[in-house]
């Protein structure tokens, strides 16, 4: 080992690292990313914040004024925390409406809290702004759309799951909070996971509706556990693998990190058997930014595994990965074909949009489809949040991306700990997955996406001995 790192190769490798790394830490982009401008008080004077806390003062002086205060002390219908342990652990598993049901218990909690707690302050975040704008638009959307009975619908699930995100932030403060509601997040996907595994090897085969037959004979089965389809299990299995991996590198001792190695096995394991193309991507690149962030030689023990890779992995597995991009796929010309009619809908549509559900969508979007092709949504997360919102809509989603990345990065910078790099990882490779599906058209994973915006921007100001956790730079 030694040997090789006198060597010239390992040298110059160690030097082109450090002369790339500078030149991008010295960019004016980067220097102009990672500028920090203090927002809070700007906030807190903000009109919206401003009547959120009037009728927060008006719900305490109802509650004195009827003793409900004094009634509710110490229930359990205080405490917003169980609710977000009941939503960590059903939203792999149970439907939609009940998920919803436990997403407003949550909120309702956490309103009581607000109104029977005189010290109660509500949580600043640069982001918060932008999540209520974007519920807004939805509001709004919903309101524009065709179908309005149906669209109304669909804006209320929404927007109960991206205010979600506000419960959060408000109810997990502190490190240890934290770190229990992590490890249940990822137990509830191992749990998932271990479904899916299982029925990888005795469930029924008849996700061969997801394949190309012709090109795919030796795939059998693409598991998708409770999702009711691979590639939203898959998307699902995304957001919550970095955080394994992240846990198995904070562990204190061996016995944890061989617990969160085996989880992060079977996690990995189970997105492998969904044979989701785009979420291997995602895969992939949310390792190579957790390398990046917590050590860049890991970039080189990548490099080396995708070099073994055609050597060691199965041929189903490798055929599947290599034919990305080949039209002969019928999923792949399938895509492409909705982004061309999807995209020739946008230059008549792009700025106000065409509203939300799947009626108005097919209502419309067969006046300029290619080739005749029908479809629910346009298969990617960004066209659709163009048709469906126009470009008001864009811009705050992007809005809020910019500043989730900002946020957490700055963070990362400063205290460089474990869960700010799953957080920013796992939206990293999420994203990208996005590009090639509509990762919002299930609500569940909807929800876990908004719950991982507020993990990542949450980290930025846990309490409690937030300096423990501190990576040792290599």
């Amino acid at each position: 080992m030694n040997t090789f790192k006198d060597s010239l190769v390992y040298k110059f490798f160690i030097w082109l690292n450090t002369q790339v790394g500078s030149l991008f830490s010295n960019s004016c982009i980067v220097k102009g990313f990672l500028k920090e401008k203090n927002t809070t008080t700007e906030q807190k004077e903000s009109i919206v914040i401003k009547v959120i806390n009037w009728l927060i003062k008006l719900l305490q002086t109802i509650f004195k004024k009827f003793k409900l205060d004094v009634i509710l002390e110490g229930s359990i219908f205080t405490k917003p925390s169980i609710g977000v342990f009941l939503v960590l652990i059903g939203a792999p598993f149970l439907p939609t409406m009940a998920v919803l049901a436990l997403v407003l218990y949550s909120a309702f909690s956490l309103i009581l809290k607000a109104a029977v707690e005189d010290d109660f302050e509500l949580v600043h975040f640069k982001t918060n702004l932008w999540v209520l704008a974007f519920a807004v638009v939805v509001g709004v959307s919903a309101a524009a759309s065709l179908a309005v009975g149906e669209a109304i619908k669909i804006a209320l699930l929404s927007i109960a799951f991206i205010l979600f995100y506000f419960v959060w932030i408000n109810t997990v403060k502190t490190k240890k909070q934290f770190t229990f509601y992590i490890s249940v997040f990822v137990l509830a996907g191992a749990l998932s996971a271990i479904y899916g595994i299982y029925q990888y090897f005795f469930g029924d085969i008849y996700s061969q509706a997801w394949l190309d037959e012709d090109m795919f004979e030796e795939i059998k089965m693409r598991v998708y556990s409770t999702f009711t389809n691979p590639n939203v299990f898959g998307e699902y299995l995304l957001l919550v693998i970095p955080f394994s991996t992240m846990l198995v590198l904070d562990a204190k001792d061996w016995l944890k990190r061989i617990f969160w190695i085996g989880i992060s096995g079977i996690l990995i394991l189970a997105l492998i058997l969904t044979f989701s193309r785009g979420c291997w991507l995602g895969l992939i690149f949310s390792f190579f930014v957790m390398a990046i962030l917590f050590d860049k030689r890991l970039i080189w023990f990548g490099i080396l595994g995708l070099i073994a890779a055609p050597f060691i992995l199965p041929q189903s597995i490798l055929q599947r990965f290599l034919s990305i991009g080949n039209m002969k796929d019928t999923s792949t010309s399938y895509r492409v074909y909705i982004w061309l009619g999807t995209i020739a809908m946008l230059k008549d549509y792009f700025l106000c949009g065409i509203g939300l559900g799947t009626t108005t969508f097919n209502t419309i979007y067969p006046l300029y489809s290619y080739s005749e092709v029908v479809a629910p949504h346009s298969h990617s997360l960004y066209l659709q949040l163009f048709v469906e919102y126009g470009l008001t809509g864009f811009i705050v989603f992007t809005g809020i991306i910019y500043n989730f990345f900002k946020e957490t990065i700055i963070h990362y910078t400063k205290k460089k700990d474990f869960m700010t790099i799953a957080s920013i990882a796992a939206m990293a490779g999420f994203l990208l997955q996005s590009a090639t599906d509509y990762t919002w058209y299930n609500y569940r994973v909807l929800l876990i996406f908004w719950i991982v915006i507020a993990i990542g921007i949450s980290t930025t100001k846990l309490e409690e001995n937030t300096n423990q956790e501190i990576i040792e730079r290599k």
